[in-house]
This record gives structure tokens, C-alpha cells and sequence, in this order.
């Protein structure tokens, strides 16, 4: 009677332990999945080059040049020294969308005679 006592808690302890490691494999693989976010850059067109439908981006707050490759139906109607908005698709240097930043004009003040 305590063989097969000790033969079953033996062999539940051994289920017990598979089932947990089992169960921390599958767990930590589908932790691990990593998100990609999409990167927006704010700056004024350098250039553009309508052959190889790039154009070239300083952003305002580094100053740093980017090359940016762009939609030939959106990179006709760019211009260069705009000042655009550009979100690029997840982990490349190709544009999503190109957005103009049209800044507010200050209203014209009134001169008093």
C-alpha cells in the first residue's frame, strides 16, 4: 500500500511539473512580440527628386537631413521650403502621409488716426 501511495504522488509531482513549464513556454513566447510605432517627422523639404520619388526632410528640432521616399501621386504636389508633416510606415523611411503645416497668419493690426 505505501508503494503505490508513493508511486502516485511521484507521478502527480512529475504531471505538476510538466504542466507548469508547459504552461511558462507558452507564456513567455507571446510576451515577446515587439511593437513597432510609427515615427512622425515635422520639418521643411529640402529637396525633391521626382526620379526616384524621394524627397529630403530638415527636421525642426534636430536639424538633421532625412531621405524620404514618397507616393509619385503626392510628391507632385510638394514643394520645396514647405513645411510638412510626414508619418512614415513602421521601421522604414517610406511616407504614410505627407501632411503641409500651414501656419496661423497673424491678424493685420489696425492703425488709429
Amino acid at each position: 500500500m505505501k508503494k503505490i501511495t508513493v508511486i502516485l504522488v511521484a507521478l502527480l509531482l512529475i504531471c505538476g511539473m510538466t504542466t507548469l513549464n508547459f504552461a511558462q513556454t507558452s507564456q513567455a513566447t507571446g510576451a515577446k512580440k515587439a511593437k513597432v510605432s510609427t515615427e512622425v517627422i515635422r520639418g521643411k523639404i529640402i529637396s525633391i527628386d521626382t526620379v526616384k520619388n524621394e524627397i529630403v526632410v530638415k527636421e525642426n528640432k534636430t536639424g538633421t537631413e532625412k531621405t524620404i521616399a514618397v507616393d509619385p501621386t503626392v510628391i507632385s504636389s510638394l514643394k520645396t521650403d514647405e513645411n510638412v508633416k510626414v508619418t512614415l510606415k513602421a521601421g522604414s523611411n517610406v511616407a504614410e502621409k505627407v501632411k503641409e503645416i500651414i501656419k496661423p497668419v497673424a491678424p493685420a493690426q489696425k492703425t488709429s488716426k
